[in-house]
């Protein structure tokens, strides 16, 4: 899907999958505002008569090394589901991700008030009853992501994402001006050449999923309706929420000021000061104890889940702080702390889960 300014883009990213023969679907309204609601409607309607599924890529979507391959797996062994092939380092479905990687997962809930379509699949029958059931009129400034999650659960669904990726939203300029408001949107954790096949498990949400706020880079949770896989509502008292849980807000001040007596924890500091450092600190403290994997799926993490922990600081801080996206220097020591406070949440954790 694209819009004639991007198209150039869109036929390059066609030519780019010859063995998926994909059409490029143009907005039937260039002339109007762009949107993406109008313009993804008019996508999943190309569907082929005989498709059991559609997947529809937006312009700026970079596929990774055996997507076709991987996604055929996942497709065989999910037929009914929505999959849904990125989700941005700043999402609470990124912790999802962080999580489904740790614990050796393929696909986890997709749990943010939106669905991530940078690049999304649908099964045939439920592309067919979106475009016959929303209609785009009078609210085509409404995000196609947002439009999309409220139709799946209104007929009951709830759509994956991917563990890793296998797209990465490639370029930061957007046609209907998210970048500047939400800077930069990269993948939690792309697949990369050589990884083995994907894992078929599912991992599903716990009642509450923490992440960095990008709009505030501060800690906050999304509470997950366990019994109905339905987005509830956010949480902003994460300190509460872990003392609620068993983790007093003092342990993981404590642990927190250990760290920052190191060398890396001083430069930090001096860098982005106690306050970010706390939200983030706080953050991933909570990734390991509400994480639903047994304690011994935390303890060593595997290459492909230290790099998903290590976006959790570029994710959540980026439009406060550009230096952990253009300071190799911040970046590391700020790797260095999520592998300290990991390994902190890790130990705190009160009651193994599993």
């Amino acid at each position: 899907m694209t819009h004639p300014r991007r198209a150039e883009a869109a036929h390059r990213l066609a030519a780019a999958l010859p063995e998926l023969a994909p059409t490029v679907v143009v907005d039937p309204r260039p002339q109007a505002p762009p949107s993406t609601l109008r313009t993804s409607l008019a996508a999943w309607a190309a569907l082929h008569p005989q498709a059991t599924h559609h997947l529809v890529l937006q312009d700026d979507a970079e596929p990774c090394p055996g997507m076709v391959e991987a996604l055929s797996t996942l497709v065989a062994a999910r037929p009914d589901d929505p999959l849904s092939l990125f989700c941005e380092w700043g999402s609470a479905t990124a912790t999802m991700a962080r999580w489904g990687a740790l614990g050796g997962y393929g696909l986890a809930s997709c749990v943010d008030r939106y669905v991530p379509t940078v690049g999304l699949l649908l099964p045939a029958g439920i592309a067919r009853e979106l475009v016959a059931t929303v209609d785009p009129a009078g609210r085509e400034d409404e995000p196609d992501d947002e439009a999309l999650a409220r139709f799946l659960e209104r007929v009951g669904r709830s759509a994956l994402v991917t563990v890793p990726n296998l797209v990465e939203h490639d370029g930061d300029v957007s046609l209907v001006g998210n970048a500047h408001r939400m800077g930069v949107r990269r993948s939690v954790l792309l697949g990369e050449k050589g990884d083995p096949p994907p894992s078929t498990r599912v991992l599903r949400a716990p009642e509450l999923i923490p992440f960095v706020s990008w709009r505030r880079a501060r800690a906050a949770a999304v509470r997950w309706d366990t019994a109905h896989h339905r987005h509830l509502h956010h949480v902003g008292r994460v300190r509460a929420s872990l003392a609620e849980t068993g983790v007093a807000h003092a342990v993981v001040v404590e642990a927190l000021e250990t760290w920052l007596a190191t060398e890396e924890g001083r430069r930090s500091e001096e860098a982005l000061g106690f306050g970010l450092l706390h939200e983030l600190w706080l953050t991933a403290t909570a990734v390991a104890v509400w994480a639903p994997l047994p304690t011994a799926d935390l303890v060593a993490p595997p290459s492909a889940a230290r790099r998903s922990l290590s976006t959790l600081a570029t994710g959540g801080l980026r439009t406060v702080v550009p230096q952990v996206l253009t300071g190799p220097g911040v970046r590391t020591d700020l790797d260095a702390m999520l592998r300290a406070a990991h390994a902190a949440g890790t130990a705190a954790r009160s009651t193994p889960h599993g």
